[in-house]
């Protein structure tokens, strides 16, 4: 049993579980303060409008995350090609009002937090 699990442990160790970022990459994570109870019904919400920005210029990903013990917290991690591609979208959501019904869910504007990457 010792010499499997000193074969598995030294096959896994040779594997790399992390891959190098293309230096291009902007990251972001737009943090929303819900209304007690509403997460679930916002995330919902979140989810038929996604849609549109992972199909808009520059998105290359978009997706929801909690934390189990911050039940009144909700995150989108976005990846964009540039930074300006993300300030477009968020300028093209204020223009067509498309996010006007998610306003009831929140308790105050949303964060925007750009992402700095450390090696």
């Amino acid at each position: 049993m010792k010499t499997i699990l000193a074969a598995l442990f030294l096959a896994l160790s040779s594997v790399s579980c992390a891959t190098t970022p293309t230096a291009s990459v902007e990251r972001i994570l737009v943090e929303f303060s819900v209304q007690p109870g509403q997460r679930a019904e916002f995330i919902e919400e979140l989810h038929k409008i996604l849609v549109d920005t992972r199909a808009f210029e520059g998105c290359l990903a978009a997706t929801v995350w909690t934390h189990e013990l911050d039940s009144d917290t909700v995150w989108i991690y976005e990846e964009w090609e540039a930074r300006e591609n993300q300030v477009a979208y968020v300028t093209w959501r204020g223009e067509t009002g498309n996010t006007a019904h998610l306003g009831p869910y929140l308790t105050g504007p949303p964060r925007f937090l750009w992402l700095n990457e450390h090696q």
